[in-house]
């Protein structure tokens, strides 16, 4: 999906200095992947599905997210860019 090739991507870009969160949501499969990957440049941090999102927003420089109205609404309010990869049909 999506948040796979997006992190693939990040991975040929960014350098060994940058962090990148990776937060799965309830795709334990794609979160135990990414998890046994050694080849990222960058460290990892991937969880699945948290409650204190706000918290993670608020440790971010930048979120790429699909284009979900809560997500938007909550990266906006915290100030936090927003790059949109992706939406969910009739959202």
């Amino acid at each position: 999906g999506k948040l796979e090739s997006t992190t693939y991507a990040l991975a040929k870009t960014l350098g060994k200095d940058a962090q990148v969160i990776v937060i799965c949501g309830r795709n334990t499969k794609l979160a135990e992947k990414l998890k046994a990957e050694k080849s990222f440049p960058f460290k990892v941090v991937v969880n699945g599905f948290v409650t204190n999102m706000s918290e993670w927003m608020a440790a971010s420089d930048c979120i790429i997210t699909k284009a979900g109205p809560g997500t938007i609404a909550e990266a906006l309010i915290r100030g936090v860019p927003l790059l949109l990869n992706g939406c969910i049909p009739c959202q």
